[in-house]
């Protein structure tokens, strides 16, 4: 491969990387974290998002300590 050759491929490899955009995710939802502890349940959790979200939520961000009987869940209502 001639000098001239390898120079264009990697001018041609550069370009194809450099015009690569990566977009930011946008999250749309405002999320509301739910603490269940002590005796509270899972479904103390799903009924307080019930009662802030009527017309249905999402879920993420499982976490649950058993030792000290914590339990915590984001929430964001859907539209």
């Amino acid at each position: 491969m001639t000098k001239t050759s390898l120079s264009l491929l990697l001018i041609f490899l550069m370009t194809g990387c450099a015009s690569q955009t990566q977009l930011a995710k946008i999250d749309p939802y405002e999320w509301t974290e739910l603490t269940c502890s002590g005796f509270l349940t899972w479904n103390d959790c799903r009924q307080e998002a019930r009662t802030i979200c009527p017309h249905g939520f999402y879920t993420a961000d499982y976490y649950e300590n058993n030792h000290i009987q914590r339990r915590v869940v984001s929430v964001a209502c859907k539209a």
